[in-house]
């Protein structure tokens, strides 16, 4: 091959790959950069000027101001919310009702109001933001893009993958949350069992049946029955068939039958690595066998701060029926 040939393929090869390259997909643009392009506008056709923009990142607009306590540092309060996306589609709630015209509605969900604490890393910072300074009753949308999805403390990851829209209500704010369980607690007592009293701070316990066995002690092996609640009414555990099944809660994969356990104290663990919260170890001390009791008691007794399907810091009621041996 001569020279002048060599120099045509050069040519030929160069062309060819100018057609490739002018035939190839555009680089992707960047996730965040087609996120910001789509929410600016989304705000533009949908919201024009109502919208205040927060140092976060995120978007708030107030529906109506409430007039009751103030949402400060370190308040605790009860909200209820839906979470949407920017095509007005549901994918969380703990409003009955939407859940069910949304299509998502399940017994075994709670629908009840979300604890949420300023200050304790239970919400997105732009969360935090557009709650301070609001008040009891306020109800407002707040728009969160991904790129603001940050928990306020140093180090934080993205808790979004994408821009939701939520939609609060402040139902309760609280100042001082250990004394607002023991108030909810005596006012449940009041109501529902003549006002019985606490046996230690925050726990409560009344036989219904006393049996007449042994009494529970620890390091014994018993067999029992439980229903477990949160004091208004919503069933979250049992393992009583029967009951599962009335509540609408019963599941296929769960074994409905008699919990065996060796007791333990309460906090503890026994020799085979079972535990359960403390009030109900407490309570099942208190027990014979044979012998039926409810107990309930504050979220100290319980799960505490750990989150649950039910939520965080929840008070806790259960029937309790230990099997003769």
């Amino acid at each position: 091959m001569n020279f002048g040939t060599n120099v045509k393929v050069a040519l030929l090869f160069a062309a060819t790959m100018m057609l490739f390259a002018s035939c190839a997909k555009e680089p992707k643009e960047e996730d965040d950069a087609v996120e910001r392009r789509v929410l600016a506008a989304h705000i533009t056709a949908v919201y024009k000027d109502t919208l205040q923009q927060l140092p976060s990142g995120c978007f708030v607009m107030t529906k109506k101001k409430g007039i009751g306590k103030l949402v400060e540092a370190n308040s605790s309060f009860f909200v209820k919310y839906s979470r949407m996306n920017l095509k007005n589609e549901y994918d969380q709630t703990n409003i009955e009702e939407i859940a069910k015209n949304a299509g998502g509605f399940a017994y075994t969900n709670y629908y009840g109001p979300t604890l949420y604490e300023i200050g304790n890393y239970t919400m997105i910072k732009g969360m935090e933001e557009a709650f301070l300074g609001k008040r009891e009753g306020a109800n407002f949308r707040l728009i969160i893009p991904s790129w603001a999805s940050y928990m306020a403390y140093e180090g934080s990851d993205k808790q979004q993958a994408t821009t939701f829209v939520y939609d609060f209500e402040i139902e309760k704010v609280i100042g001082d949350y250990a004394e607002y369980e023991i108030d909810t607690l005596e006012k449940f007592s009041a109501a529902h069992y003549d006002g019985l009293d606490s046996l230690k701070k925050g726990f409560y316990f009344k036989h219904l049946t006393e049996g007449s066995g042994d009494s529970v002690k620890v390091g014994n092996s018993i067999t029992y029955n439980y229903v477990g609640r949160l004091l208004d009414g919503f069933v979250f555990d049992t393992n009583i068939e029967d009951t599962a099944r009335k509540y609408k809660i019963y599941s296929p994969d769960k074994n409905y039958v008699p919990v065996t356990y060796e007791v333990a104290e309460p906090g503890a663990q026994n020799s085979l690595e079972q535990s359960v919260v403390d009030g109900f170890g407490e309570a099942l001390l208190k027990m014979k066998y044979g012998g039926k009791a409810v107990t309930f008691f504050s979220s100290g007794w319980g799960y505490g701060e750990q989150s649950q399907s039910f939520g965080r810091k929840q008070q806790m009621h259960f029937y309790i029926e230990v099997l003769p041996k």
